[in-house]
């Protein structure tokens, strides 16, 4: 296996996420799926194994990246698109779809032709789902990828009210259709995008039916036999010293399938010495890399992106307090920090930001922890390399 970070990695080179995928298709018999974690832990992954392996002749699988798109307009052509061939069936099929259209005016002869009349997406998506479960018997599992960024994009393309009532719809759908399922996943938080609509007027939780599970890094042994496949593959160091060498470079990406390929990699290219005893030596030109090959300042971006200016600056405050004492911190301690560069900073304005944190995968408070900390050491080494 070849180092391949950021590219699309082939199933057969998806390590250690059997177990996880059983554990989501057994949650999907029930109810729809948030997938949360920090970037690059491997949803995406996750996702395309699930629809590629899914062996049911009862599900039907549809995945999607969402990214690109941005209207509700945009949405609604794409989902015919993807359900185009589910319609084909029968001789009832597109029925609610073709009076709807052929009353707007959308409705060609010999294709299904979408009127570019916005107001009326809700109309065609609502009769589009109708059609496909009125067609088809199976179970139709639809796996939107950056869900939450398309829903920001059309917050800010179509207006806020049109980034809501999308959120709203798609719930509507899954109380309306006992078959149809939904995977969400995305880069950016979900939770990001509603509480920047609910600084308008927006009140609903739109999830509250789904499912939310944390895509968590490999477990060790994955871990160290991802690293030790990419290593082979590479051909770095000494064969007899290759399972130390990987175990080294497992724990020191934290057992991140993307970040192993990036060190990986970057050790592949490196004029310096490849043993276990350099791997930490070797991170640190990694972080320190001004092209920033693995991308860390995202971490940083991110904040001023989806964090109102308050909250950017006392998160900035709290993570490089935490960078530097490099110690897990009790709250009235990390609250003295931020005070130090924030002296008007509320307590519960600290507290909120910290939570924020938390959802973001920034910090955590594991159970029986004296207090926060970073989530990931990669991520505390490169903010400190930063930022300290």
């Amino acid at each position: 296996m070849r180092a391949n970070p950021g590219g699309t990695i082939g199933l057969a080179d998806i390590v250690g996420r059997n177990a996880l995928v059983q554990e989501l298709w057994r949650i999907l018999q029930s109810q729809s799926l948030v997938l949360t974690s920090e970037r690059r832990i491997g949803k995406t992954c996750v996702i395309r194994k699930m629809k590629e392996e899914c062996a049911d002749p009862g599900v039907v699988c549809v995945l999607r990246d969402l990214e690109a798109l941005r209207s509700p307009q945009e949405f609604v052509e794409a989902l015919y698109s993807d359900v185009e061939t589910l319609l084909a069936r029968g001789d009832r099929a597109r029925l609610k779809l073709q009076r709807l259209l052929s009353k707007l005016g959308g409705l060609e002869v010999h294709d299904i032709k979408l009127p570019k009349l916005t107001p009326h997406w809700k109309n065609l998506l609502f009769a589009l789902m109708e059609d496909v479960f009125e067609t088809d018997e199976r179970m139709i599992v639809f796996f939107w990828d950056e869900l939450p960024l398309f829903i920001h994009n059309v917050s800010k393309t179509s207006g806020e009210a049109a980034a809501m009532e999308m959120l709203d719809v798609l719930r509507s759908l899954r109380q309306r259709h006992s078959r149809l399922r939904m995977v969400f996943t995305g880069s950016v938080g979900l939770h990001l995008v509603v509480k920047a609509l609910r600084r308008g007027s927006y009140a609903n939780d739109p999830t509250n039916d789904m499912q939310l599970v944390e895509v968590r890094p490999l477990d060790e042994p994955d871990g160290v036999s991802l690293a030790a496949q990419l290593i082979e593959g590479e051909s770095i160091g000494m064969p007899a010293a290759s399972a130390a060498l990987a175990r080294a470079v497992s724990e020191a990406t934290g057992h991140i399938p993307y970040y192993i390929h990036c060190l990986v990699a970057h050790m592949a290219g490196s004029k310096l010495p490849i043993a276990e005893t350099s791997v930490r030596q070797l991170l640190d030109s990694l972080i320190s890399n001004p092209n920033d090959p693995a991308h860390f300042r995202y971490y940083r971006e991110r904040l001023h992106v989806y964090y109102e200016p308050q909250e950017e600056a006392i998160a900035l405050a709290a993570l490089d307090a935490l960078a530097v004492v490099d110690q897990p911190q009790i709250f009235d301690d990390l609250l003295n920090l931020v005070r130090h560069k924030i002296p008007e900073a509320a307590a519960e304005s600290v507290r909120d930001t910290l939570n924020l944190l938390s959802k973001d995968h920034y910090i955590s408070r594991q159970a029986g922890a004296r207090g926060y900390d970073f989530r990931y050491s990669i991520v505390r080494r490169w903010w400190k390399s930063e930022r300290g």
